[in-house]
């Protein structure tokens, strides 16, 4: 399959998510900094996890039956079908290429009979099985792959299509996924002539109206910003450009996908997790996702750059590292953050089944595998050193701060269906994702939770004030709400900044600090120009993951959160009033409950501190 790979140009770029990357890379590797000593083979362990198990979940036809639900459910067999095809080209699962082959001859009479489930999705995947599996496959068999390929009509097909011509712009991910396929159509030669529309037509038609869904910093813009479709959508539409599209888009398109690789480095975790934000959040394929798209960007500057080529690198394995906890460690693996059992369902979006995007988690780190080249080094990423602040204002409307290995997220206008307002994620290197917390919890989930923890509770790090007959926080504000982030020092030592917040005559000022596995917060509160007469503040506290249950205390001054060898720490002034809240709040991640410090003046200062234990994510 890589026989067809364009290497990715390194082009003219003084962006400010560039020059900001650079001003990082800069700074020496943090004390005792070692490599992560993985390579390719990381990507293909993980994915030989996912792809055993599911050779069990497959029907005689060589359909994948979702082991939840019960049904095939989206996608399922074709990505089923692209890793298990992978394993095989690097030698990995030889007695499993029955069944690989029986779903891929499952997945390709489906998706040319257009009996397929949305098929947007499915080309690339069969595409990318079809390059990896031709030249060592019966060439019976893979004739009877292509006949069905070429007979695929994109326009009859496909969901997300205009064949008319008309509102192109309309479309979104469904659109870049398709693009993707079809190029992989083109680049293979399987574009048959009575199929409509197709190949490189299909893509020069559907990408130009794309390109005005980028955000100045390339980043994906999909219908309410979510973090996933940005990164997911980058994915497809590099697809193209690394097989060798070179149309009236690609050079626009280079730029703005050059561009978002750097802004990438400024908003992972120190541990490689992608933000939370909006819909598909959680997820490993997440982290797979980072992983590909960095192996790519390491090839890009191998040469031209070849230290930023290794923070590359560095960031695609500690992407990696990330999800081991939950494939690796539990039984059954996870595909989201939490340790509920699969039953439960809890923290899924209604079309984020088990099968379907545990089998797309094997298919992105199988494109982790194949764009890799092991011959590059790893270095220091952005997200290890610090200091630096990185604001997405107005698309995505993000405030993200790195600092000597320790991170904050914090969502300026929350998309309540799946998040909530202010300071939603705090984390150190090697502490639990869940434990600082790790996203908000929001009272109107549109993700699945059992109904004893949908108790109408928005809850993030920061304020609430007296509104009416009640309290209003500042978690459940969104609409109406303007913000602006004032950064006032960026260095390796500290990063500190002031978020404030306007909703009607009401003022929210929060004043950050945050060091090396502390954060230290000063949150003000005032109505028409004047301190409210009482104020509090709210921590999320952990109760459990699903697996692991927290132990939570208190002493003057301070609640400690001890769970899976690290510990939260959160101080104040003495003087609050403080209690834990009986009522329980649960995001994607686990089950919280509210620490609540309430006082009689205007303002109140807050520490957080987390220590890691032995968390730090291993190969």
């Amino acid at each position: 399959m890589m026989s067809l790979f364009s290497p990715l140009p390194v082009l003219a770029d003084d962006s400010p998510a560039t020059e900001m990357v650079r001003r990082a890379l800069e700074t020496g590797p943090p004390a005792n900094w070692t490599p992560t000593g993985l390579d390719r083979t990381s990507y293909l362990d993980l994915m030989e996890i996912i792809v055993r198990a599911a050779v069990g979940w497959q029907d005689e036809w060589g359909a994948i039956i979702d082991p939840v639900a019960g049904v095939e459910c989206g996608q399922t067999s074709p990505r089923f079908a692209a890793p298990g095809a992978i394993l095989l080209a690097f030698g990995r699962v030889p007695e499993l290429r029955p069944s690989i082959e029986r779903t891929m001859s499952w997945a390709c009479r489906r998706l040319a009979d257009r009996e397929a489930q949305s098929p947007d999705f499915w080309t690339r995947e069969l595409m990318t099985a079809y390059l990896c599996l031709k030249s060592n496959t019966d060439p019976a068999l893979t004739e009877q792959w292509a006949a069905n390929l070429r007979r695929v009509n994109s326009e009859q097909t496909y969901v997300a299509v205009k064949p008319d011509g008309r509102d192109l712009e309309t479309l979104h991910n469904w659109t870049v996924y398709a693009i993707a396929g079809e190029w992989l159509r083109e680049a293979a030669g399987l574009c048959g002539p009575d199929a409509g529309i197709r190949g490189r037509a299909f893509v020069e038609k559907y990408l130009p109206s794309q390109l005005a869904h980028f955000s100045p910093e390339g980043m994906y813009r999909d219908p309410g910003d979510p973090i996933t479709y940005d990164i997911t959508t980058r994915l497809q539409a590099t697809i193209p450009l690394v097989f060798g599209y070179d149309g009236p888009a690609s050079r626009e398109l280079h730029v703005l996908l050059q561009r978002a690789g750097t802004a990438t480095l400024l908003f992972m975790t120190p541990d490689g997790y992608v933000p939370y934000g909006g819909r598909s959040s959680q997820f490993h394929f997440q982290e797979a996702i980072i992983a590909a798209l960095c192996e790519l960007e390491a090839r890009r500057y191998r040469d031209a750059d070849p230290r930023l080529a290794g923070a590359f690198k560095r960031q695609a394995y500690r992407s990696t590292l990330a999800v081991r906890r939950w494939l690796v460690d539990m039984q059954p693996f996870r595909h989201l953050k939490n340790g509920f059992p699969l039953a439960d369902e809890f923290g899924r979006d209604p079309y984020g089944n088990y099968s379907v995007y545990s089998l797309l988690c094997a298919s992105f780190f199988g494109l982790a595998a194949l764009f890799a080249d092991d011959g590059i080094p790893e270095a220091p990423c952005p997200a290890e050193l610090g200091g630096f602040i990185f604001t997405l204002p107005d698309a995505f409307h993000k405030v993200f701060a790195t600092c000597a290995g320790a991170h904050v997220e914090i969502d300026l206008r929350a998309d309540h269906k799946h998040d909530a307002t202010g300071l939603g994620r705090f984390t150190c290197a090697g502490a639990p994702l869940e434990l600082g917390p790790g996203m908000p919890c929001t009272a109107t989930p549109a993700y699945v939770l059992p109904e004893r923890y949908r108790n109408g509770v928005s809850l993030a790090v920061g304020p609430a004030w007296p509104e009416g007959d009640g309290w209003q926080v500042l978690a459940a504000l969104s609409a109406g709400l303007e913000s602006t982030c004032v950064v006032e020092r960026e260095t390796p030592a500290v990063t500190a900044f002031t978020v404030t917040y306007q909703h009607e005559n009401t003022t929210i000022i929060e004043a950050y600090a945050l060091s090396k596995d502390r954060l230290r917060i000063t949150s003000t509160v005032r109505r028409s120009d004047q301190p409210v007469d009482r104020l509090r503040f709210l921590v999320p506290l952990l109760l459990t993951d699903g697996a692991e249950m927290s132990v939570i205390t208190k002493t003057p001054g301070c609640v400690r959160v001890a769970y899976r060898d690290a510990t939260l720490t959160v101080s104040y002034d003495s003087t609050c009033q403080v209690w834990v809240d009986e009522t329980l709040a649960a995001n994607r991640n686990g089950v919280y409950r509210a620490l609540i410090l309430e006082t009689t003046r205007g303002e109140v200062a807050v520490e957080l501190r987390l220590d890691a234990g032995t968390n730090e994510p291993s190969a």
